[in-house]
């Protein structure tokens, strides 16, 4: 199965609603903390996109699709911003309420992750389960490793399918630490990686 992969720049709001929506699956702890169901996360998302130099500036998002369907995400920045409140104010314009930890998820993830990373790195990559397994996320990451010398991620140290992908396309296990955890949650170790391509000379 063959799919389209399109930037976030040619997405209607629909579509944007389908990646918002499958976002929600990346992360077992950030975004359902965040954004509290796959839904909300859709809507909030269309908003999200609009924000100036935000990490969900369609710029930034390439995605796979079957058949006209959203089926695999690649969120990828370079110097993304991102302001205490955002989630509130995306909430409200989105007429949702805002979920419970959602301040905690933004403060420790989305603002720490715009303050603390420098240079081209991967904030989210995510494929639909019934679509895993047919090299959609590998084609993702290759399309945007493409024309990259440097690039860095964060992995759930578990998640051995992953950590597998990353270490076939060129990253490199650079250390391992606690990442975000929801609220009442105990830690949970991450593993970070690096890909680096070194140029020819001519």
């Amino acid at each position: 199965m063959k799919a389209l992969l399109t930037e976030g720049v040619a997405l209607d709001a629909q579509k944007l609603e389908e990646t918002g929506r499958l976002l929600f699956l990346t992360d077992p702890e950030i975004y359902p903390t965040a954004f509290g169901s796959a839904q909300n996360a859709g809507k909030a998302f269309v908003y999200l996109t609009k924000e100036k130099n935000g990490m969900f500036a369609p710029r930034n998002i390439l995605v796979a699709l079957v058949d006209d369907t959203v089926c695999g995400v690649l969120v990828a920045c370079n110097g993304a911003e991102w302001e205490k409140g955002t989630l509130e104010r995306v909430f409200g314009m989105a007429g949702l309420p805002v979920p419970e930890g959602a301040s905690d998820a933004e403060e420790n993830y989305f603002v720490y992750e715009a303050e603390h990373e420098t240079g081209d790195y991967v904030l989210c990559l995510c494929v639909a389960p019934q679509y895993r397994k047919q090299g959609i996320a590998s084609a993702l990451l290759k399309k945007y490793l493409a024309d990259k010398t440097r690039v860095s991620l964060e992995c759930l140290s578990d998640n051995a399918s992953a950590l597998s992908l990353y270490l076939s396309v060129g990253f490199c296990v650079e250390k391992e630490y606690f990442g975000y955890s929801a609220p009442g949650m105990p830690p949970v170790k991450v593993t970070r990686l690096v890909y680096a391509r070194k140029l020819r000379r001519v």
